[in-house]
C-alpha cells in the first residue's frame, strides 16, 4: 500500500487514468486531500512498485495515471485507488475494467470505462459517463446529464438539468428530469419518473416506455408505435408553442404509456 497526502482544504482537479481494480472518490469537509493506492492481483495484496503509478499535485490538480507501457499492457496490474478530497471538487476519471464510485459532494463528474460500473451520490454540476457494459447509477446531478453505454443498465434519480442517454440494450429508469430529456435504446426499456417543461424525446425498437408528466404541466403528445400498444392517461393541449412540454415517442413493437407523475416525484 501507498499513501500520498496534499494539504489544502479548496476544492481540487482529480485525474485518474488506471486500468483494472477500482476507482472510490469522496468530496467531504477535509484539510487536505489523501491518496491511498493498494495493488492486487488473484486476490492477494502486493507491494506496489513504483513504475506502476505515478501520482503528482500541482496548482490544485491531482494527477494519478498508470503509466501504459506497465502492467496496464499485460493485463497483470490491478489497483485499488482510494481518493478523499475536500467538497467540490472534480473528478475525471479513465478505466478499463475499473469501477469507479464517487461518494459525498463532487462539483463535477467525467467517466470513462470499458467494462467497469460507475456510481455516483451528489454532483453539483455536469455529469458525463461513457461506458461499453458497465451499470451507470448517479442518484443526484444539479447539471446537465449525458450518459452513453452499450449494455450496462442506467438509474438516474434526480437531475437539475437536460438529460441525454443513449444505450443498445440496457434499460434506462430516470426519475425527476428539471429539463429535457433524450433517451434512445434499441431492446431496453425506458422510464421517466417525472418531467415538467421542454421536450422529451424517447425512441425504442423493441422495449417499453413509461413517461410521467409532473403535475399541473400541459404536453403536447406525438406517439408512435407499430404493433405495441399506446395508452395516455392524459388530455393533450394543443400543439402551440405556449406548451411548456412536448413528448415524442417513437418504438416498433414496445408498448408506450403516458401518465401524471406520483406525488412524490413530484416533491423531489
Amino acid at each position: 500500500m501507498a499513501t500520498w497526502e496534499f494539504p489544502g482544504s479548496e476544492p481540487i482537479e482529480m485525474f485518474i487514468e488506471i486500468a483494472g481494480g477500482s476507482v472510490a472518490v469522496s468530496g467531504e469537509p477535509a484539510p487536505a486531500t489523501t491518496v491511498t493506492v493498494r495493488s492486487s492481483k488473484h486476490g492477494h495484496a502486493d507491494p506496489l512498485p513504483p513504475a506502476e503509478l505515478q501520482v503528482s499535485f500541482n496548482g490544485g490538480r491531482l494527477e494519478i495515471v498508470q503509466p501504459k507501457s506497465s502492467s496496464w499492457m499485460r493485463g497483470h496490474a490491478s489497483l485499488d485507488v482510494t481518493v478523499q478530497a475536500p467538497v467540490g471538487s472534480s473528478c475525471t476519471a479513465r478505466t478499463a475494467s475499473a469501477d469507479v464510485s464517487c461518494v459525498g459532494d463532487l462539483a463535477e463528474l467525467e467517466a470513462r470505462t470499458a467494462s467497469g460500473d460507475v456510481t455516483a451520490t451528489s454532483v453539483r454540476g455536469a455529469a458525463a459517463v461513457n461506458t461499453a457494459s458497465g451499470d451507470v447509477w448517479v442518484e443526484q446531478a444539479g447539471g446537465a446529464v449525458a450518459v452513453r453505454t452499450a449494455s450496462g443498465d442506467v438509474r438516474l434519480s434526480r437531475a437539475g438539468a437536460d438529460v441525454a442517454v443513449v444505450t443498445a440494450s440496457g434499460d434506462a429508469r430516470i426519475g425527476t428530469v428539471g429539463g429535457s430529456v433524450t433517451v434512445q435504446t434499441a431492446s431496453g426499456d425506458i422510464e421517466i419518473g417525472s418531467v415538467r417543461a421542454g421536450e422529451a424525446n424517447v425512441k425504442t425498437a423493441t422495449g417499453d416506455t413509461s413517461v410521467g408528466v409532473a403535475r399541473g404541466a400541459e404536453v403536447y403528445l406525438d406517439l408512435s408505435s407499430l404493433t405495441g400498444d399506446i395508452t395516455s392517461q392524459l388530455e393533450e393541449a394543443s400543439g402551440g408553442e405556449s406548451v411548456a412540454l412536448r413528448i415524442t415517442c417513437r418504438s416498433i413493437s414496445g408498448d408506450i404509456q403516458i401518465s401524471r407523475a406520483a406525488a412524490t416525484a413530484d416533491a423531489q
